[in-house]
């Protein structure tokens, strides 16, 4: 998944259909959680029952929400943009001096 890329995930012909939408509600809750809506969610249902999305979305809170906030601390990623775990120095190198993981899909502020 990850050689297919998750920035044109929509486009992916690996991808399956659920992961694909597994990847959009991951987008749409980091950048724009207002667009989940009812329908969002019936489209949700056709490929997750009602516990997977509760797990789904909780798990993707939490994970903005703890990428965020390691952000503020000022803390780098523990792996390198090629995924290779790395001490907060080395990690310092290859991301900056904005350490919010997000930027790595364009996010950081």
């Amino acid at each position: 998944m990850i050689d297919e890329g998750i920035y044109n995930y929509q486009q992916s012909e690996v991808l399956t259909d659920q992961e694909k939408m597994a990847l959009k509600f991951s987008d749409l809750m980091d950048k724009t959680p207002n667009a989940i809506n009812e329908e969002f969610y019936k489209g949700l249902a056709e490929h997750f029952s009602i516990p997977e999305i509760v797990e789904l979305g909780a798990f993707i809170g939490f994970n903005i929400g703890f990428h965020r906030f390691f952000g503020t601390l000022q803390f780098y990623p523990m792996f390198s943009p090629e995924g290779e775990l790395v001490d907060q120095e080395k990690s310092k190198k290859a991301y900056g001096d904005k350490p919010v993981s997000h930027k790595i899909f364009g996010n950081a502020q």
